[in-house]
């Protein structure tokens, strides 16, 4: 019977065994976590804490870190060892982890951060945790009524509460979210923090126990996600609304650039009449995009929009949105797989009670809300009334269906889309702090999009109306990310409304900051210049993502406080780059930016290269059985009145290579490849992709599908950003394929090799297969550069014996020892006797 989380594990390991669970991308290559593998790591860690480090039952652990298989190894290791765990979102500031630190009275602090001096708790890289040993598990198992972890509702940097959660509070859940999907294997991608309750209730926990596999993408970016939802091949996703909207605002760029508006809205009206399956078929490509998998979505965290539920409803994904709290682990009502209705958020899920106050408040009774915060008696006893429901400060109403919907809150607490929650008082505290500000409010209003954002009321002091500005973005460099103001009002009068107790009358404060249009704009820095063409591209880019016109952007304009973009808003500006101007924008790069200058001038020394796309047909089973027949009745026919006598050299160095590797050439003409080809054993031929300069052979779509179909090329980029084509090199050997790639970047114009570029040291090291040097002699002479037709002569191709990559490899030494391995093969020198070749 699962009594624990640590059960729940250790029962997936046993009837799962070495069937994939977690997956994530290191460089170029995807590594996999079988359960036997999560519950070996686990125990490791375990061990590790209590043992080597000598915890204690019931000491409390922070862990702060990004989500990884690493993370969650180490969050489950923490629990198996019946530690507690305290779980940090990564986006936290370092004060915020010093202040959990220091109220937890935490002992260890594992983190894949820098580790605040002012902590003065132990603390350990997460990546010197032990993850690969195995041993036996510590004898003293947690119990259900246990402490599994105090979590801190982010975003509190004043008086944070932890929220204290069992075994059983958490087990209890992941219970009842199996009730509202299909009990089978899922395949996900994890996006929302780990340190989220409902990234681990319904993320991570309730899959395990389906035998599900989880990827964890590198970045929130729209295109890393959808290259991560293509890779794995996903059936569902948790998300918050705004990534949602996110997601549909990407097709619908794209619907608009490729001209089809009308066709797009012609199959939305379509949709509404067809069942689900023909729903998928009317938007085929985008499901392609999607992975072609996608069955359904999970939404919480924030309140969804009908209309973009309804927008995914018609596409054929099924949203099921839910509604919780933190205290209750997470889950309180929720939509089905099989009964949904927008606008709502669903029927309490089984074992929870559900009732609504007089007041209307939404209260909560069962087995998975937690008994209290950690250390405060006093929020503890605020937080139940005194039959012992536990107030949300939610106001909620039921449909005639029993269905509850959630119309307001009672707290200030603002819920932004992300699912990140911020204290106004936290924010204030640092608006406060600085001499400029006399006073402020700070309260929810909705941006352009009607979400809910950050917005601060300020009342300068005597004569710093003209410095109010750069103190408000003083005191949001302090504060996180999520925290931060995305625009400021001056309060026209001496002080706020307030109310007998002089306490904020917040609710007057909201309704004349929405009829005023006192918001002030970015302060009137430099002119704008018309023909300044960065500039006005990336205006229009950030217009409809910040909250303010064009006219009023100038390059000192801050991102966040002028701009209004949130840490989503952010991703969504790297997805526009990428859309409109081709540029591939790395999170980290991003998130430094302050302001519209910056981002110009990242702009301005980006390179701009389009980048490939590469097609899945010519790995199926058809298309390979079709290119071998081609291969055997014209290309090495042909091949064979050309290169006579044809030698193949060292090909005893690839007994037993069954593949993946990456097979390194020489390049000085277009016989190379099929040379190459007919040299390899049939067995490795069979299943290798050759990289072939995408600027070439696929400038025309025609030429491009004669070179794959014929010789089972692919695009790759010689120039730019070639990322894409490198992480293409690594999703061949994740599927087994062999790769054949030309070092020099293109042929030889006088047959003199040419220096290796740089790119094949990054290639080998991160691929981590054997490489084989190959050496082609003979043929530029046959065929040069510029040569309209080739001439009849002797061809070699030599194989070299397989070189092994040490990980830590010196790059550079690296590029000279396969330069040199190359070149050796590629002189013409006598050796072996050739393998004659009846191919």
């Amino acid at each position: 019977m699962m009594e624990t989380l640590v059960d729940l594990l250790e029962d997936a390991a046993l009837r799962y065994g070495e069937q994939p669970a977690l997956s994530t991308h290191r460089g170029l290559r995807a590594r996999r976590w079988s359960y036997q593998d999560l519950w070996r790591s686990a125990v490791a860690v375990a061990n590790h804490l209590r043992c080597d480090l000598g915890l204690t039952p019931g000491t409390r652990v922070v862990v702060w870190a990004p989500n990884s298989p690493e993370l969650v190894a180490t969050y489950l290791g923490v629990m198996l060892g019946r530690l507690v765990l305290v779980p940090i979102d990564p986006t936290a500031t370092p004060s915020f982890v010093a202040c959990v630190a220091t109220t937890t009275r935490a002992e260890l602090i594992v983190s894949a951060f820098a580790v605040p001096d002012a902590i003065s708790a132990r603390s350990v890289a997460m990546a010197d945790l032990p993850m690969n040993q195995s041993d036996s598990p510590p004898d003293d198992r947690p119990s259900s009524d246990d402490v599994a972890e105090i979590v801190f509702t982010s975003g509190t940097t004043g008086t944070p509460k932890g929220v204290m959660l069992t075994h059983g509070n958490i087990v209890a859940n992941v219970e009842s979210a199996l009730r509202l999907v299909p009990r089978r294997p899922l395949r996900l991608v994890s996006l929302l923090p780990l340190s989220h309750m409902l990234e681990q209730t319904v993320g991570l926990y309730g899959p395990l126990v389906l035998g599900s596999t989880i990827a964890y993408p590198t970045s929130r970016r729209v295109p890393v996600l959808m290259r991560a939802m293509r890779r794995s091949a996903v059936t569902t996703i948790v998300l918050v609304p705004q990534v949602l909207e996110l997601m549909a605002h990407g097709i619908e760029r794209e619907v608009t650039r490729q001209g089809k508006v009308a066709v797009w809205r012609w199959a939305h009206r379509l949709a509404t009449r067809v069942p689900m399956p023909l729903r998928r078929t009317l938007f085929r490509r985008v499901h392609q995009g999607l992975g072609g998998h996608l069955d359904f979505v999970i939404c919480g965290g924030a309140a969804l929009s009908a209309d973009v539920a309804g927008q995914w409803e018609r596409m054929g994904v099924r949203v099921i949105e839910g509604y919780g709290t933190t205290e209750c682990a997470p889950i309180v009502t929720g939509n089905t797989y099989w009964d949904r209705r927008p606008g709502t958020v669903g029927r309490p899920v089984p074992v929870v009670q559900v009732r609504l106050s007089p007041a209307g408040e939404v209260v909560v009774k069962g087995p998975n809300v937690t008994a209290g915060y950690w250390e405060d008696p006093e929020g503890t006893t605020k937080a139940f009334d005194h039959y012992g429901w536990y107030r949300t400060g939610d106001l909620g109403a039921w449909d005639n269906g029993g269905r509850l919907r959630i119309t307001g809150r009672l707290a200030d607490r603002i819920v932004l889309s992300s699912g990140l929650n911020v204290y106004p008082e936290d924010v204030e505290d640092a608006l406060r702090g600085e001499p400029e500000i006399e006073d402020c409010v700070v309260v929810a209003l909705p941006d352009r999009s009607g979400n809910p954002a950050v917005h601060a009321a300020i009342i300068p002091g005597a004569g710093a109306e003209a410095t109010a500005a750069d103190a408000v973005r003083r005191a949001a460099a302090k504060l996180a990310e999520h925290q931060r103001p995305t625009g400021f009002t001056m309060w026209p009068q001496e002080d706020f409304p307030r109310t007998n107790l002089l306490k904020v009358k917040r609710h007057e404060v909201v309704a004349a900051l929405r009829t005023t249009a006192g918001v002030v704009p970015p302060p009137p820095h430099v002119a704008t210049v018309s023909g300044d063409e960065t500039l006005e591209r990336v205006r229009a880019m950030l217009v409809g993502l910040g909250h303010v016109d064009a006219a009023a952007i100038t390059r000192e304009s801050d991102l966040t406080m002028d701009i209004g973009l949130d840490s989503l808003g952010r991703v969504e500006l790297a997805v526009r780059l990428e859309d409109e101007l081709g540029l591939d924008v790395e999170d980290g790069q991003l998130a430094e930016l302050g302001t519209v200058g910056a981002l110009c001038a990242l702009v301005e020394h980006s390179e701009r290269p389009a980048t490939p796309a590469v097609a899945g047909w010519p790995r199926r089973p058809v298309a390979r059985a079709a290119r071998a027949l081609v291969q055997r009745g014209l290309v090495f026919p042909i091949h064979r009145l050309v290169a006579h006598p044809f030698a193949v050299r060292g090909r005893a160095h690839l007994d037993g290579v069954a593949g993946p590797v990456l097979l390194i050439a020489n390049h000085a003409s277009h016989l190379d490849t099929p040379s190459i080809l007919r040299a390899l054993p049939r067995s490795l031929r069979r299943r290798t992709a050759v990289a072939a300069a995408a600027d070439y052979f696929y400038r025309y779509r025609w030429l491009g599908a004669v070179a794959t179909v014929a010789l089972g090329t692919f695009p790759f980029s010689r120039e730019g950003a070639v990322r894409s084509s490198l992480e293409h090199c690594g999703d061949l050997i994740d599927d087994g394929w062999s790769v054949l790639i030309y070092p020099e970047g293109t042929r030889s114009t006088s047959g003199v090799r040419a220096s290796f570029r740089s790119g094949i040291g990054f290639l080998a090291a991160e691929l981590d297969v054997p490489v084989i040097p190959i050496g082609v002699s003979g043929a530029h002479a046959l065929w040069p550069k510029g040569a309209r037709f080739p001439h009849r002569g002797s061809i070699t191709v030599r194989f070299g014996p397989p070189i092994r990559v040490p990980v830590d490899a010196d790059r550079d030494e690296l590029i000279t020892k396969l330069e040199q391995a190359v070149a050796s093969l590629a002189a013409t020198q006598v050796d072996q006797p050739p393998v004659a070749t009846r191919r």
